[in-house]
């Protein structure tokens, strides 16, 4: 069900290429460079300039937030890229006139990059301040006001538009990995209680078994009466450890659907992600209920990651031959690649006799049917995407 381009692929592009789109309000200053006939040492400035800037812009905005590190470089070189559109203005404003201001825009939204919102305010308003500084001291006549006004909205809404937008991938980064730590932590804890789960269940019954078979190959040969005793006693503990092995994984696989559904608000909550449960909940047979508790940790998990959902939806029903498992959510969807998570899934619900389909038009939705005989039982381990 994957497909070459995804659509929440093709977003990410056009997200990540839309700041080039500002680029277009270079023209006006190259527009008014062009109006007059300019020397080659004019023309040389110009031109070096406006391919520095570039060169900082798209470094600016092409910055990503997998690291802290990468985030305090984007903002020094948010700093950086206020400082050379300050630059480029004065240098090029006696040959650019007032339609050099567009630097002072571009100054403003690089500057949006930054965590102090103090920080970022203040040098907008004194790019707004160099702005109208020409018209005090005369340099510009009343009648060019015409572009002053929307220049200074443009200047507020490109620093107010990318402060917002940073600080909203800041916390996006910084939720992913809470996420991240949370997941370790747990599949620390949950190891070290198999662990003591094991040590207590195993130590002393494996002791007792060793000494008794020890027992009984020394009194095979004196008592062999005794000797088949012991062997029997080590037969009933060795079925006594079996049976609660058993039952020790069969605890492992999980608590029931409505544990799962517990775990699930409580990850989608921290997500800031509804989640909406319609209808009881119908009693399902244990491997179905295993499934399709695995199937809706899965799903929470990818929601949490890749989605960027605000709500999701569950719903249980019966039908004909079994039972319909429907998670959907509101997010980017797509058709592309499935992840070892989902594959995973669709191969154990393979197993039972049931099916696994995704549809990405709107948001995503999962639907699992599982039959009312199933065909084995569902693994208890769950690999994520």
């Amino acid at each position: 069900m994957s497909a070459p381009a995804s659509r929440p692929r093709r977003r990410a592009l056009i997200w990540d290429l839309f700041p080039l789109f500002w680029l277009a309000f270079l023209a006006f200053p190259v527009a008014g460079f062009l109006e007059h006939r300019r020397t080659a040492g004019e023309t040389l400035l110009f031109v070096s300039l406006i391919t520095l800037f570039l060169g900082v812009y798209v470094i600016v905005f092409r910055f990503r937030l997998p690291s802290n590190r990468s985030a305090a470089l984007q903002e020094r070189w948010a700093v950086a890229g206020w400082v050379l559109s300050l630059v480029t203005y004065f240098v090029l404003f006696p040959i650019t006139d007032g339609t050099g201001s567009a630097f002072l825009i571009y100054g403003a939204s690089m500057i949006g990059f930054q965590p102090r919102t103090a920080l970022a305010l203040w040098l907008a308003f004194l790019n707004m301040a160099v702005m109208v500084f020409p018209f005090w001291t005369g340099t510009y006549q009343p009648e060019d006001l015409w572009w002053l006004a929307p220049n200074l909205v443009f200047t507020l809404v490109a620093v107010y538009a990318n402060h917002a937008s940073y600080g909203q991938r800041i916390a996006r980064a910084q939720l992913e990995v809470v996420q991240r730590e949370k997941e370790r932590l747990a599949a620390d804890a949950e190891r070290e209680r198999i662990a003591r789960d094991l040590h207590d269940l195993l130590g002393h019954t494996l002791s007792v078994i060793v000494l008794k078979s020890e027992l009984a190959g020394k009194l095979a040969e004196r008592d062999p009466a005794r000797a088949a005793q012991e062997i029997r006693e080590v037969e009933r503990i060795s079925r006594e450890a079996l049976t609660e092995v058993r039952a020790a994984v069969h605890g492992y696989r999980g608590s029931g659907l409505n544990a799962e559904l517990a775990r699930a608000k409580v990850a989608l909550d921290a997500a800031g992600v509804r989640l909406n449960v319609t209808g009881p909940l119908p009693d399902l047979p244990a491997p179905t209920e295993a499934g399709a508790a695995m199937l809706l940790r899965e799903a929470v998990t990818n929601v949490v990651r890749h989605a960027h959902a605000q709500e999701v939806e569950v719903t249980l029903t019966r039908t004909k031959g079994g039972h319909r498992l429907v998670i959907r959510d509101d997010g980017v969807g797509g058709e592309g690649p499935e992840g070892s998570g989902l594959t995973g899934m669709r191969e154990r619900l393979r197993a039972l006799g049931g099916q696994l389909t995704r549809d990405g038009t709107r948001g995503t939705t999962l639907t699992a049917d599982f039959p009312d005989e199933v065909g084995g039982e569902a693994s208890p381990g769950l690999v994520t995407a």
